[in-house]
């Protein structure tokens, strides 16, 4: 009997997920499809014109990444147009993703462009930018089962007489022999520094290639898993419940967290995690750390950063990620609170649903907001 009621308690998990998208899901796809695809000079100045060099953590490749992932929630649950939405979102995103203002940062003196590999952008370190287009990769070939980035690759256009071309498969081998040739078996984001989140997307796009059929990377996310879980928790000074990064050279931890890197660390890392129980008690301690005196008015204003409190951005965006982390690790109470500070920035123009902030995170903070929504409605990227 113990065994029926479990057996008919999974079926209904699954009929929930298949259930249909919302009206608001529906409009967040159509937001999707628009912010994603071809645009007017004048919208493209809008939406994509978020200034800076792209070294910040919501340049270009972050947000049009998450905006990518966020069609995937969707996805899970779509009828079959709706999943053909999905497909053309992805594409549009690692279109994106492959135009060179978006990577150029990679080719400055002090990352990448005086190595002999240069403008190669993926060769070494940078999994803040591979990372997110394997992601890209893996979501679009399992939402349409297209395998043309295998077999017909994509090049990385520096100039007319420098193309660096790759195809999925290359793309995992440069990430992976990195993970398996160091004493932390990750890979690094700018030059000598690791962090937690950027390591969970190559690891949660291998699963799903794994699931494809394409390999099995079971080891590698193993010995990353165990390192970070060794190495990365409890920050010496507070803050949140994961270290903020990592110093390769000297072997030190920076010995602060941040609820919002929290957030973006569990909401990925629960995906992928051997066992699911890992990221959802991960998960509480984050989320006894938060400070609702700033949550529960989140901010459009970004605060100041210091040495000892690490605030990149604003608690309005933090909320967003926050949400996305609580829905995926099962904790509805702190992700409705979450998501009723935050929603006081939802508007919906034009059948469109967008958080109504700075154009220099709306796209991402949106994708957030809209992940948690799906994920409110029964989607979940484990299942996947």
């Amino acid at each position: 009997m113990k065994r029926l009621v479990m057996m008919m308690a999974m079926l209904g998990a699954a009929v929930a997920v298949a259930g249909p998208l919302c009206e608001d899901e529906r409009a967040a796809l159509k937001f999707l499809d628009f912010v994603t695809g071809p645009m007017s000079a004048a919208d493209e100045k809008e939406w994509w014109d978020i200034g800076g060099r792209q070294f910040g953590i919501f340049s270009k490749r972050y947000q049009i990444a998450f905006s990518g992932y966020a069609a995937a929630a969707l996805g899970m649950r779509g009828t079959d147009e709706e999943r053909k939405a999905v497909g053309r979102v992805l594409d549009n995103c690692i279109r994106r993703i492959l135009a060179r203002d978006v990577w150029a940062y990679s080719q400055s003196k002090k990352y990448w462009g005086e190595k002999p590999w240069a403008p190669d952008p993926c060769y070494r370190e940078n999994v803040m930018y591979t990372g997110h287009l394997l992601q890209l990769l893996a979501l679009y070939e399992t939402f349409t089962h297209d395998t043309k980035y295998w077999t017909q690759g994509f090049d990385f256009v520096w100039s007319k007489d420098k193309v660096v071309h790759y195809d999925v498969q290359k793309l995992i081998d440069v990430t992976v022999e990195q993970m398996r040739t160091n004493g932390f078996c990750g890979v690094t984001c700018e030059p000598g520094l690791l962090f937690f989140p950027c390591n969970n997307h190559p690891h949660f796009a291998l699963k799903l290639f794994a699931k494809l059929g394409h390999g099995d990377w079971t080891d590698d996310a193993r010995r990353w898993e165990h390192w970070a879980l060794d190495h990365f928790l409890s920050p010496l000074f507070g803050g949140g419940a994961i270290n903020l990064l990592y110093h390769v050279k000297t072997g030190l931890f920076y010995p602060r967290g941040s609820a919002g890197l929290d957030g973006w660390s569990l909401l990925w890392y629960e995906p992928w995690a051997e066992k699911r129980e890992t990221s959802l008690e991960l998960w509480k301690k984050a989320a006894a750390k938060l400070d609702w005196e700033v949550f529960d008015n989140p901010s459009d204003i970004k605060a100041g950063e210091g040495c000892r409190d690490p605030q990149p951005a604003p608690p309005s965006v933090a909320a967003a990620f926050l949400a996305a982390a609580a829905r995926a690790n099962d904790d509805s109470v702190t992700a409705a609170r979450l998501e009723k500070a935050v929603d006081r920035y939802l508007v919906r123009p034009n059948g469109l649903y967008y958080l109504n902030l700075d154009r220099t995170w709306r796209i991402g903070a949106t994708a957030h907001r809209i992940i948690s929504l799906a994920e409110s409605n029964g989607s979940r990227f484990r299942n996947l």
